[in-house]
């Protein structure tokens, strides 16, 4: 059983869902749903949204569940919307940076930098 199919399968019992509930919860079909479930599709990104909407999750189920469909997916998107476009490429240069650049990283240079993003995190005021 996949990772994702433990976390949603956890949340339905949790609220008290059968298969066929969740689905409609969510608009997707139940043969969709059982089908991420059983490791046969991938979820999409849009599940995510739909999922956090409809369920209130913490803030690390929400955590959780965005790594499980990344891993699942293979690759993570990174937002920028509403960065000013005078700026944009900067922010554009240092995602692409990760993207090719974290394979080459070992762990303590993955944990040192996971650490300073928590604590940019951390100290970050709003745009």
């Amino acid at each position: 059983m996949t990772e994702i199919a433990k976390f949603l399968r956890k949340l339905r019992i949790d609220n008290d869902k059968s298969l066929g509930d969740m689905a409609e919860d969510i608009k997707f079909s139940a043969a969709y749903l059982s089908a991420i479930e059983n490791g046969k599709r991938i979820a999409p990104e849009e599940m995510k949204d739909k999922l956090f909407e409809k369920y209130s999750l913490s803030d690390e189920q929400k955590l959780e569940f965005a790594r499980l469909v990344a891993e699942s997916r293979e690759k993570v998107e990174i937002g920028l919307k509403g960065i000013q476009q005078d700026i944009l490429p900067e922010y554009v240069d240092t995602a692409v940076m990760f993207a090719h650049d974290l394979s080459q990283m070992n762990r303590q240079q993955l944990a040192e930098v996971k650490e300073f993003l928590q604590r940019m995190k951390s100290e970050a005021k709003p745009m």
